[in-house]
């Protein structure tokens, strides 16, 4: 068992609704996300908990904001950027598709990342 228990089985309780809420099953997840199937198992089974790269990479699975997945991400009062984009429906005048969403997603991801480098 993982060290924060509680908080471990939070995040595997929503992996799980997720899986089940877009009938996919584990090993499809694990093979669009990059892992072992048995490694999503380990999340799962409350045994490891995922890096927060690989709850990003889930949630984009899932279409979801990461702090779905993982509630430590969530503020009462705040709305994380990835939900802002998601909801978003235009931009000064312009209509914003699902196609600019993951754009604009991408390019926020990268630009974070390339910060903590």
């Amino acid at each position: 068992m993982v060290k924060d228990d509680k908080h471990t089985a939070i995040i595997a309780q929503n992996i799980k609704k997720y899986l089940r809420e877009n009938r996919m099953l584990q090993k499809d997840l694990a093979m669009r996300i990059g892992i072992a199937p048995s490694t999503l198992t380990d999340y799962l089974k409350l045994r490891s908990r995922p890096s927060h790269g690989v709850i990003q990479q889930m949630a984009d699975v899932f279409g979801v904001a990461k702090s779905d997945i993982d509630t430590t991400y969530k503020t009462e009062n705040t709305k994380a950027l990835e939900r802002l984009i998601n909801d978003a429906a235009s931009f000064e005048g312009f209509l914003i598709t699902d196609e600019d969403k993951i754009m604009l997603l991408e390019l926020t991801r990268n630009y974070f990342e390339s910060k903590e480098s």
